[in-house]
């Protein structure tokens, strides 16, 4: 155990703040014999104890910061304040809400900040799923399709600037169902754009979408920011007017699936389908992206692009000693103009591996390193990938 928080105390610097529904009263004359002197020692202590259950809890907060790498952004840091509640603290079967606010700057000179929170209204009436960012990254400009994003050195370099906001908010139908409506508006601006010549360029240098549309979810996840055992399966779809100030007329049909089991003592099988559908004069900035943290992992984002994506991982996640873990996943997915063009022999292969510590109870801290066909990439981040 020792080792291992050696190993975490340079990458980390933590610091909770439990706020609780009761607190014994303090004395003046009192003083904590226990706590450790010194930086080094209170990190230690910290780390040994941030996942120890603490009863009547209305508030769980914690500050959390340390490098990242992804190959998008290269090596960073980042910082991030989250949060987990109930909004009704007497329900103990309610599922956990839960809020990140985060920032991070790199190497490249990228930065951003953004929020992610997922409410939890009482009696689970009513869900909000919010995520919000701005950010500021040099980017990569490949083109349009599998044929373009396979010529490795043929690409654009620019400055993109990002400002996303997606709102979902979702009712109890039945159950386990939920339906309600999606919401999503994004500003991108392209700078700074390396025209040289038979480069690929991207048109028009900003873009504007502004979207909404219906949802339908199934979810029977057992703690959404890591579920052991359930299902998650959630089909949306979002219409972008010209009438909502965007400059053409589009849309996307989003499809996801999500199966978790428990195989064996500390075991987890998690497994995760993908789907983008567009349909219209879709922007590029706006296209089907392969790649990124999440799903395809060892890709650079946006590097395959097009009008559709589908993709599929499964995963394995084994708790090993204490409150480390390990995982290995193998994956693949495809973008392709049209359903007839869908071709397997350009499937995108995608697996690795992965170090798990348990921050916060069923809350990790992970480091993945994941290899496509002709790249690789490490990312650092907390909660699970899906």
């Amino acid at each position: 155990m020792h080792l291992i928080k050696n190993l975490l105390l340079p990458i980390l610097l933590c610091c909770s703040v439990t706020v609780t529904a009761r607190q014994a009263p303090s004395s003046g004359n009192s003083t904590d014999t226990t706590a450790p002197r010194g930086l080094y020692q209170r990190v230690l202590h910290y780390l040994a104890h941030t996942n120890d259950e603490r009863k009547h809890k209305n508030l769980d907060l914690s500050f959390i910061g340390g490098p990242v790498y992804t190959p998008e952004t290269s090596a960073g840091i980042a910082v991030m304040l989250a949060a987990q509640y109930r909004t009704d603290p007497a329900d103990s079967l309610l599922p956990v809400s839960n809020v990140a606010v985060y920032g991070s700057v790199a190497l490249t000179g990228f930065y951003g900040i953004g929020i992610n929170s997922t409410t939890i209204f009482p009696k689970d009436r009513f869900r909000l799923m919010l995520k919000a960012s701005f950010s500021s990254r040099p980017d990569k400009y490949w083109g349009i399709g599998y044929d373009a994003g396979s010529a490795k050195n043929d690409y654009t370099d620019y400055l993109l600037l990002t400002e996303k906001l997606q709102a979902d908010l979702a009712v109890n139908i039945s159950n386990r169902f939920y339906a309600g409506i999606s919401t999503h508006v994004q500003n991108s601006r392209a700078k700074d754009i390396d025209t040289i010549s038979g480069k690929p360029l991207m048109q028009p240098k900003q873009v504007f979408g502004m979207g909404a549309g219906p949802f339908v979810v199934y979810d029977t996840r057992d703690f959404i920011p890591n579920p052991a055992r359930g299902i998650y399966a959630r089909i949306g779809y979002r219409f972008y007017p010209t009438f909502l100030g965007n400059n053409t007329n589009f849309s996307k049909l989003e499809l996801q699936f999500d199966w978790y089991k428990r195989l064996w003592k500390g075991s987890i099988l998690a497994m995760d389908f993908y789907a983008e559908e567009h349909s219209g004069d879709v922007p590029w900035n706006l296209l089907a992206q392969a790649g990124g943290s999440n799903r395809l992992r060892g890709y650079y984002e946006g590097r395959y692009r097009d009008r559709n994506y589908v993709s599929g991982q499964v995963e394995l996640r084994q708790r090993i000693y204490r409150r480390s873990g390990a995982v290995v996943w193998v994956g693949g997915g495809n973008v392709f103009p049209r359903f007839d063009a869908l071709s397997f022999r350009q499937t995108l292969l995608s697996y690795g591996i992965g170090y798990r510590w348990e921050f916060k109870n069923r809350v990790n801290i992970r480091l993945d390193y994941g290899r496509g066909q002709d790249q690789s990439g490490f990312y650092f981040g907390i909660n699970e990938v899906f």
